[in-house]
């Protein structure tokens, strides 16, 4: 695959807004690289808000069973959720990130950030592009565990995001959200800040711009390093989104059981705290419940942040948008 070096489209004179194009830039990498990752996401979910205990070889299996009960199109199913979030999430993530580094640079008279700088800025796009999407990133999850009809009606983003606000109010539609808080700190800012200084040293090292593989490896690295060790806030958060949609003994015959891929809606069920969830988590599953799946995500989450921060690279490319 060839990606340009020059832009295909001349908007240098376009009076669109640069943090503009840098929003569509980088909503357009997400959801890119959620759409590639989607089937994988739907089945690491079911797991996690299971007891069944997760096994990387067991993947192909539920594929084949949702496939089967489901049809091939739930493999995908939530993905529009997904992308209805993504596009604002990774958007206002990369756009404030590229605006807080452009800051750095500016004032600092240099070319690159720092390590510190990098973490900050990453650290700092990820929380604000949390807050504005998170309701969007809770419907997405428990969209992932109601089972998909063959025939009939199946409840819709629309739906979904609707009841959860008539159920919960204002404080329902952000459940989770303090673990998830608490995770996207470190997640976004080492995930940014390997990026960003691995592809400075490749640039320092052979005085070139950072080839497509290398970008790839980058991108690869960072997301491989940031999901490991934030993973279980992201188990704590998917157990308090998916609360009263699954519980642990249902969701274990879910997955066991051929004939079952999905979970019923028990709205009324009251939320636990993040302490809560935490708690019954180890109980049930001890220590390795909060790392449950994460060998799918050190599959999953390399292919995410490549295609992602590689194909915003390319689309700053398309949009002229002026590299710091």
């Amino acid at each position: 695959m060839t990606w340009p070096t020059k832009s295909p489209v001349t908007i240098d004179n376009n009076p669109m807004p640069s943090q503009f194009r840098n929003l569509v830039a980088g909503g357009l990498a997400g959801m890119m690289a959620k759409s590639v990752t989607a089937p994988l996401d739907r089945i690491k979910i079911l797991f996690q808000v299971s007891a069944e205990p997760f096994r990387l070889s067991a993947v192909p299996r539920v594929a084949m069973t949702i496939c089967r009960e489901e049809g091939v199109s739930a493999l995908w199913k939530g993905n529009t959720a997904t992308l209805i979030r993504v596009f604002p999430y990774a958007g206002i993530q990369f756009m404030t990130f590229d605006f807080i580094k452009k800051r750095f640079v500016s004032e600092g008279h240099k070319n690159h950030m720092t390590g510190a700088e990098s973490f900050f800025a990453g650290s700092t796009a990820g929380v604000i592009s949390v807050i504005c999407t998170y309701p969007l990133d809770l419907t997405r999850a428990q969209l992932a565990v109601i089972k998909k009809k063959k025939t009939g009606h199946n409840r819709g983003f629309l739906n979904v995001i609707v009841n959860t606000y008539r159920e919960r109010g204002i404080a329902g539609l952000y459940r989770g959200i303090s673990p998830t808080l608490l995770g996207i700190l470190p997640y976004a800012g080492v995930a940014f800040a390997i990026n960003e200084q691995t592809k400075k040293k490749i640039t320092f090292a052979n005085d070139r711009a950072p080839t497509l593989v290398e970008k790839l490896l980058s991108g690869g690295l960072s997301g491989l390093v940031a999901q490991s060790i934030t993973y279980p806030l992201e188990i704590t958060r998917r157990r308090m989104q998916t609360v009263g949609l699954v519980s642990c003994k249902e969701g274990s015959s879910l997955l066991k059981q051929p004939g079952s891929v999905g979970v019923s809606y028990h709205a009324k069920e009251i939320p636990l705290s993040m302490y809560d969830t935490i708690t019954v988590l180890l109980r049930e599953q001890g220590w390795r419940g909060l790392f449950k799946g994460l060998s799918m995500n050190w599959v999953k989450g390399p292919i995410s942040f490549s295609i992602s921060f590689t194909a915003y690279d390319y689309w700053k490319t398309v949009f002229s948008i002026e590299e710091q």
